[in-house]
């Protein structure tokens, strides 16, 4: 006997935990675990919201050649700066790798993360999109104007 228990206990209780090492998660469970497919749109206006865009333009933020290197400590960063065909825009303060390794003609996924709350009607900067660059998978995530909504 082992712990005390005949085999006509232990062999069934062995069973069943092995089997139940076995079971698969309920459904429901995998379905809030899966990741959620990006909503696809002519023009994103609600947050998670995603269109496709070609890149027509790279810079930095005063519209000199986006430097594929990082910026040097004590050098004064020159932001970046994307204009898509469709005339949308991306800006930042800071030097970004995953644009300065993209190209003009690149095909991204341009995804709204957010919406800034208390603008002015009519007054739609500061949102920010996170875009993916489909031949390099890199992904930044900038404001689609440098001011916030009711700034400068």
């Amino acid at each position: 006997m082992m712990l005390g228990l005949s085999r006509v206990f232990y062999i069934p209780l062995l069973l069943i935990a092995t089997c139940s090492q076995n079971e698969s998660p309920p459904a429901d469970a995998v379905a809030a675990a899966a990741p959620q497919a990006p909503v696809l749109v002519e023009n994103p206006t609600k947050v998670g919201e995603c269109a496709e865009r070609t890149i027509a333009e790279i810079a930095d933020f005063s519209g000199g050649k986006l430097s594929r290197k990082p910026i040097k400590k004590g050098v004064i960063d020159p932001g970046s700066y994307v204009r898509y065909t469709n005339k949308d825009t991306q800006v930042s303060y800071e030097w970004d790798a995953a644009l300065a390794h993209s190209k003009v003609g690149d095909k991204v996924r341009f995804c709204l993360v957010s919406i800034p709350k208390d603008c002015p009607p009519g007054d739609n900067r500061g949102r920010v999109y996170e875009t993916t660059n489909l031949r390099t998978n890199g992904v930044w995530k900038m404001q689609d104007d440098p001011h916030m909504c009711g700034g400068a």
